[in-house]
């Protein structure tokens, strides 16, 4: 069935975000306009798994913003490497930050992965669950997913918690690990607990809010909050149910509970921290529906095939970062520009859950530049669109668009369609369809 070798790992410790180390640090100028932003993190804000046509949120925000971004992401970053980045920062970047109005950070799943694939590596070498060949010898210092997909043996698990008495010893060991991740002092025993959230990561945020402010007194931090990848559509986890044994669909709902709580803990105990901003991204990817549902799947290839499956956003996913972002600056503009066009690569956009289209409608615009006839596309159509309407007024007839067509078909100037206008989309055009990732206004500005 679809992800089934990915399922296991998730059952050892999907965490919201990849083991990868790439350094994907880029600067992009969106027109210079009214907000600049710089973005911090891991591969969430790296855009890991989007493809090469697609934006990631960074990109969202700053062309709705019409700013520029600086996007210094790093795929497998913890949040003490994001404190320890922003300490090494060289002359060009601390001016960066210094002219970003807001910095948002997306920081502390690396951490959760980490604590949770140590905590279970550490149980399999005490209990013969290693894969084939693999000793403790050779696990590396930073564990990962990927760590935990290569070195935990989960069909090892499945004959393990065969026996009651071991599965219980297993479940105990998941209470245990949770406990550490989301304990406080506050907590009836929170002391003997490692408080992974409470002594490693909300240090490490207000220590990275320090450093930003150091250099920009006025910047806004945005931390968003961690989603939960591991919610399934109910004929897809009625599919696990009916593969799986009963033992090991019984770990499977116990780990998603684990997270789904843990990203809760987490969310509370962000919301305790002075001086930042919070982007409530586990209410537009991970909080239910109207109907009850909740649709982490959908902003993920959670259910992709064997090939795409993984817990990073889609361009859903991105989509709903973004409007999660630009609900905390609080900036609309009738023009929707890329978050309107992010449509074109959402797959059953139709079917966007209702809580976080209602979100996205609120930023969406009444227009976008280039996109004449409203399809979300920018085409050779817009095009046609223009001239049809510059030939209307050459000959002083009226235009037979609508206003808010209108204003999405003048690109050159602000006063009224023309010829160039046409030329200008189709330019545009031309360069998405040979692989161009760009905005109109930022392709037209270059």
């Amino acid at each position: 069935m679809k992800m089934k070798k990915y399922i296991s790992a998730a059952l050892a410790s999907v965490m919201a975000v990849s083991s990868l180390s790439v350094f994907s640090a880029f600067a992009e100028s969106y027109g210079k306009g009214d907000i600049d932003i710089m973005v911090l993190g891991d591969s969430i804000a790296a855009g890991s798994g989007l493809a090469k046509n697609e934006y990631n949120y960074g990109k969202l925000v700053a062309d709705y913003l019409g700013g520029d971004v600086w996007n210094y992401a790093v795929s497998g970053y913890s949040s003490e490497e994001i404190l320890n980045q922003l300490r090494s920062f060289n002359s060009t970047q601390k001016e960066q930050l210094a002219d970003s109005e807001y910095v948002v950070v997306s920081v502390g799943g690396n951490d959760l992965i980490s604590y949770t694939a140590e905590a279970l590596l550490d149980y399999a070498a005490q209990n013969d669950l290693l894969a084939e060949g693999k000793t403790v010898d050779d696990i590396p210092e930073k564990k990962t997913l990927a760590t935990l997909s290569e070195f935990f043996d989960m069909d090892a698990v499945k004959e393990y918690t065969k026996d009651m008495k071991k599965a219980v010893e297993f479940n105990d060991k998941l209470d245990s690990i949770y406990c550490n991740l989301t304990y406080t002092d506050a907590q009836t025993n929170g002391s003997a607990y490692k408080q992974v959230i409470a002594k490693q990561i909300i240090p490490n945020i207000k220590a990275i809010t320090e450093e930003i402010k150091a250099v920009n007194p006025n910047a806004k931090v945005v931390i968003q909050t961690i989603y939960n990848p591991l919610q399934f559509s109910t004929e897809y986890e009625e599919n696990l149910k009916n593969t799986y044994s009963a033992t090991y669909y019984t770990a499977y709902i116990k780990f998603k509970t684990i997270f789904n709580n843990t990203t809760k803990r987490f969310a509370e105990q962000l919301r305790a921290v002075e001086g930042i901003e919070i982007a409530e991204v586990l209410d537009n990817i991970s909080a239910a529906d109207s109907n009850g549902k909740k649709y982490g799947w959908y902003f993920t290839n959670m259910q992709g095939d064997s090939k795409t499956v993984g817990i990073h956003p889609t361009q859903a996913g991105h989509t709903a970062i973004a409007v999660a972002v630009l609900d905390v600056i609080g900036e609309t503009r009738e023009d929707g520009g890329l978050l309107a066009l992010t449509m074109n690569f959402i797959k059953d956009a139709e079917n966007y859950p209702t809580y976080t289209m209602n979100k996205y409608s609120k930023y969406a615009g009444k227009y976008v530049l280039g996109d004449l006839n409203g399809d979300y596309f920018i085409d050779a159509s817009d095009a046609s669109l223009i001239l049809q309407q510059y030939a209307l007024s050459s000959t002083g007839k009226e235009y037979t668009l609508g206003e808010n067509a209108l204003k999405a078909g003048v690109i050159t100037n602000d006063e009224a369609l023309d010829s160039s206008d046409a030329s200008s989309v189709l330019a545009y055009y031309a360069f998405t369809s040979t692989g161009g990732n760009d905005s109109l206004k930022n392709f037209i500005a270059k």
